[in-house]
């Protein structure tokens, strides 16, 4: 519900600025300077707004792989992690014992957030916390997402499903 007010939060500054300035300075009949000093403002706002707005960058080299593999016909687990996460350590016997278990029926991609690969991908699938578990079905469709814990009972049925 909030999504939008994290990430256009200088929007929403500037707006609420823009309607305090606009009662402030037409409360009596306006005058041109006025109006010019009011027009500026918002001018100079969105420019710098359209200036510093995050834009979704093109995929390249390793993050590019990683989506290109999602969707291919094989499941995919993707594992959001960190080498300093104690947790990410403690699970690591389970998600390889899952990879070799299901080798060849299942990818296992494991991305370090702190690499460059981790940082283009960590605002696609928009995850606060390590370790982030993304399933991802046959068909590219996320079916379930899990953080600071692994479910290998659930991974289980959705592999042996039909």
């Amino acid at each position: 519900m909030f999504d939008g007010l994290q990430y256009y939060s200088l929007v929403w500054v500037a707006l609420g600025l823009m309607v305090i300035v606009g009662f402030v300075l037409f409360r009596n009949k306006p005058r041109i300077p006025e109006v010019a000093a009011f027009l500026g403002i918002f001018i100079g706002l969105t420019a710098l707004y359209f200036y510093i707005r995050p834009v979704q960058t093109e995929l390249v080299g390793e993050a590019a792989e990683v989506q290109s593999m999602i969707g291919q016909g094989v499941p995919v687990l993707l594992e959001f992690q960190s080498p300093y996460c104690v947790a990410c350590v403690a699970l690591k016997p389970s998600v390889d014992a899952i990879e070799q278990e299901y080798s060849g029926q299942l990818i296992v991609l494991r991305i370090n957030v702190q690499e460059q690969v981790g940082m283009q991908l960590a605002p696609i699938y928009r995850f606060q916390y390590t370790p982030t578990f993304i399933y991802f079905a046959a068909d590219g469709n996320e079916q379930w997402r899990t953080v600071g814990s692994f479910d290998e009972a659930r991974l289980r049925q959705e592999l042996s499903a039909p």
